[in-house]
């Protein structure tokens, strides 16, 4: 792969933000204590410094021409760059991929001692290698499937990498919504619904009881969040694993229902009567990973999950 040009998409470390910038008293007061909420804070901070000033000088070393930014100063579709590399963890890989259709994009994680990296494949220590391997072809991107949201016949603008949530907005309410997937159609009420590709099956949906998918399925799945069902009463979709033809539609019966996409940051209201229709997109994301990314969650005993509605 030929790279040229590379924008560097990384944090701000909490250290940087609440320390430095913000100069938050508490914050400062706890990190004089050494209290155990902050303990961690400022390595990772200079670990997260370290590995972004390391992997300039590779770049520029290999006469790429290297522009970057901060995760919260990106607003719009990144074009003309072959190579987005998020600096970070999953969080900063995550808002990357809301920016990208047909960028490709490598995940380095930056602070190891705080932070897992599910979707980084390098590190400050390997991203040399990693890099030498893509300019030689010796590995390329895997397209990954993301899923669409439509609300009211409005298409929303982000695609979800990991997972849609659709619930009340306040935690403590219930969610209150129709459900139609194949022709059949259920009124529920619950703590929400998870609706996720195979890159989010490792993390809220697994938890909550969903299969573990191989990072390149072209499936989606969804399940329910502690469906209420009154003495007697049955429920047909609870959950379920979805070819990639398949659409799961939802009608509002809450008065402040929420669309949560990726995590906290991006979030749609779902109001009393609105229609939301999700499928899966047509912009795979183009992502450098390993193939046996989510092998290592893998439980044959705790994915014994029957594929449901199609």
């Amino acid at each position: 792969m030929r790279l040229k040009k590379i924008l560097l998409f990384h944090k701000r470390s909490t250290y940087q933000l609440q320390a430095v910038e913000y100069r938050d008293k508490r914050f400062m007061q706890l990190l004089e204590k050494e209290h155990q909420a902050v303990n961690r804070v400022q390595k990772a901070h200079f670990e997260h410094l370290s590995t972004l000033e390391f992997l300039i000088e590779e770049l520029k070393s290999r006469k790429i021409e290297v522009e970057s930014k901060a995760r919260s100063a990106l607003n719009h579709k990144i074009k003309d760059i072959d190579l987005l590399i998020s600096v970070g963890g999953d969080g900063t890989f995550l808002d990357a991929s809301h920016y990208l259709d047909e960028t490709p994009i490598l995940g380095v994680n930056s602070a190891t001692s705080s932070s897992f990296g599910h979707f980084c494949l390098a590190n400050e220590n390997t991203v040399a290698s990693i890099l030498d391997q893509i300019i030689d072809d010796s590995i390329v991107p895997i397209p990954l499937i993301r899923l669409e949201a439509t609300l009211n016949g409005q298409t929303l603008g982000q695609y979800a990498l990991n997972e849609i949530l659709v619930a009340h907005h306040n935690p403590a309410g219930t969610s209150r919504y129709i459900i139609s997937i194949n022709g059949h159609e259920e009124e529920q009420l619950s703590s929400g619904i998870w609706i996720g590709g195979p890159a989010g099956s490792t993390g809220a949906i697994k938890t909550a009881g969903g299969k573990v998918l191989p990072i390149d399925a072209r499936q989606f799945q969804y399940i329910v969040r502690e469906p209420y069902l009154r003495p007697g009463q049955q429920k047909q979709l609870l959950k379920g694993i979805l070819s990639e033809t398949k659409q799961i539609k939802m009608i509002s019966q809450m008065r402040t229902g929420a669309i949560f996409i990726d995590g906290q940051h991006l979030e749609y209201p779902f109001k009393l009567g609105d229609e939301l229709i999700i499928t899966v997109s047509k912009k795979d994301l183009l992502a450098f990973v390993n193939r046996d990314l989510n092998d290592c969650f893998l439980n044959p005993v705790a994915n014994k999950l029957t594929t449901k509605n199609g």
